[in-house]
This record gives structure tokens, sequence and C-alpha cells, in this order.
């Protein structure tokens, strides 16, 4: 029994890094449920801001209680700035709607400004700093938690694990870890990336993919345009996961187009309830999710352009016309 929940029955409670590990400063999991079980579900935070989204819990109160659940914290100092500018950068935003405009093209699935506006390029080193340190260190993060998860602290359990923007990144990275050993295949059982900024190309996918036993979930959002900012200098030379589906010959692979809900990056802790409905996680009976809201499908999204605006996209969800008498 010591075997299945862990050493000692400590499992990942009791991990916490009593020292730097490499670039690492802050590394350990927190409890989202009680009690133990067979199941384990590992939930990363992409940004911490202030207020009511101040915590790594936070953004997953909804999660449904099926399974033994943590949180992982990392690197908060860094998070809390890449969140503080982030807002700034929005914030700068709302005087710049009236006099500047971003107009949009889709080019092969991924949003791409034609012209930027001079007040955004202006404000970009607020964001693009602390955008590259997270970036850099989710990375060192992701490949920390697969050693943890060979080490087996959590024990011989399915492990699955789901993030959201920097938070996927970390999961992406622990599973390129993970597909370095040979005796990692199958060790983890679904995952779900919410707009994630990492590669999206086939290749990068199908290495990941063998050390996953169940379903890989690609939520993204074509109209995501901070996250395609963001890689303003690199969208065209890598597909990025966060903005377009991942175009991989496996049954387990879905991609969900989350447009409909997300309306900007920062609405995938925002609206983090009615996106975990969407993409198929089990949720509580929380203010916001719906049990009545399924799986967005991609092939009936279309995006409608007016005027040029310097805010998300409106996006229209036309059903799917009813079956012939």
């Amino acid at each position: 029994m010591g075997s299945l929940f862990g050493a000692a029955g400590a499992g990942l409670t009791g991990y916490k890094m009593n020292k730097c590990i490499g670039a690492i400063e802050e590394f350990e999991f927190l409890p989202l449920s009680s009690g133990k079980h067979l199941h384990l579900t590992i939930a990363v935070t992409g940004w911490l801001c202030g207020g009511k989204f101040s915590s790594f819990q936070a953004p997953w109160s909804s999660l449904g209680e099926c399974g033994e659940q943590y949180c992982l914290v990392w690197e908060s100092r860094f998070l809390r700035d890449l969140g503080s500018a982030m807002a700034s950068l929005l914030d700068g935003l709302v005087g710049m709607v009236a006099q500047e405009a971003l107009k949009y093209t889709i080019l092969s699935g991924i949003v791409t400004a034609l012209t930027w506006p001079a007040g955004l390029l202006a404000a970009a080193s607020v964001i693009d700093h602390p955008w590259c340190v997270c970036l850099s260190r989710s990375a060192e993060v992701g490949k920390h938690l697969a050693q943890v998860l060979q080490s087996r602290r959590q024990g011989k359990r399915p492990v699955s694990l789901i993030g959201f923007s920097l938070g996927a990144r970390v999961i992406y990275y622990c599973l390129q870890e993970l597909a370095n050993d040979k005796g990692s295949e199958g060790m983890v059982e679904d995952v779900v990336l919410l707009g994630a900024p990492v590669d999206g190309s086939e290749k990068a996918w199908e290495r990941i993919s063998r050390v996953v036993a169940g379903k890989i979930v690609n939520g993204y959002c074509r109209g995501d345009w901070l996250l395609g900012f963001l890689y303003r200098g690199s969208a065209a030379q890598m597909s990025v996961a966060g903005l377009q589906p991942v175009e991989l010959n496996d049954q387990r692979v879905i991609n969900v187009d989350l447009s409909s809900v997300v309306k900007g990056h920062l609405d995938y802790m925002k609206q983090m309830d009615t996106i975990l409905v969407a993409v198929g996680m089990p949720t509580r009976e929380a203010p916001g999710a719906s049990a009545s809201f399924g799986p967005l499908n991609s092939e009936l999204t279309f995006f409608i352009y007016s005027e040029p605006v310097c805010v998300p996209l409106v996006l229209l969800v036309v059903p799917p016309p009813p079956p012939p008498p």
C-alpha cells in the first residue's frame, strides 16, 4: 500500500524544495482536496494577480472532487510580476482603443497583426521582460516536475495534469522531459493544456504523446491577441498551440476551440469555471459553471470583422443545421 500512495503515505504533500535547484527558487504542492484516492490530479497556474486570483489555488476552486488534487506552487515572485505587467498593459490599452486599431488576419490558423499600434509596441517593454523570464523558468520547473513524478513521490497511481498559459508550458516541458526516459511511457493519465505558449507542431506533440496513456486536450483561442503579441517575433516560424489546433493523427489528441469563452488571454483565469466544463473536466456546482455547456466545435466557429479594434475579436458561434427530414 505504501508503494501505491508514495513513501510513508506522504505523497506530494510532503514535498518541498529545501534549497534552490538550478534556476528554480520555489516548488511545492498544495492540496486542493482532502483524503487519499487512487487517482491524482495536479493543476498548474499560469500567473498570479491581485484580488480574487492572488493564490495558486484560486483558479481551480470549481474542480470537481474526484480523486486527490494538488496545485503546484512555483516561482510566485516572477508570476506576480508577470500578472502585474499584463494588468498594466491592458489598462494602458483602454485609452488606446479610440485612437489606434489592430488589423488582424487569420494566417495558417494563427492570429497575426498586420499593424501593431505604436503605443502598444512602445509599452512592450513592460511585459516582454517578465514574460521571457517566466518562459525560461516554466521550462525548468517542468523538467523538475518530471523528476518528481519519476521518483514516484505520488506512488504508482495514475496522474493527470491540467494547466493554463505558463502553467500549461510547465506541463509541456514535464512531458518532454519524461519522453527522454523510456520507463516513463504511460506514466501520465490525461493532460489538459489551455492557452499553451508552446510549440504546436506535429513532431513536438507526437513526442509528448508517448508518455500519456489517455487523452491530451489542447484548448486554444484563435483571437487571443495578447498571446499573439507576445509571440510577434516568432509566431511565423513556430506554430503556437494556444492559438490554433494541433494537427496530429492521434485520436487521443482533442482540440477544443474556446473562442466563445476566451476573449483574451486573461480569461483563462477569469473564466476557468466555464472552461473546465468546455474541455470535459468534472466540476463542482460553482457559480459560472454550467452543466449544459458542451465542448465547442472549432468547425462551427467563425470570426466576424467589422471595424478593426484593439480588443479581442467578436465571435459568432453558428449551430449545426438540423438533420434532413
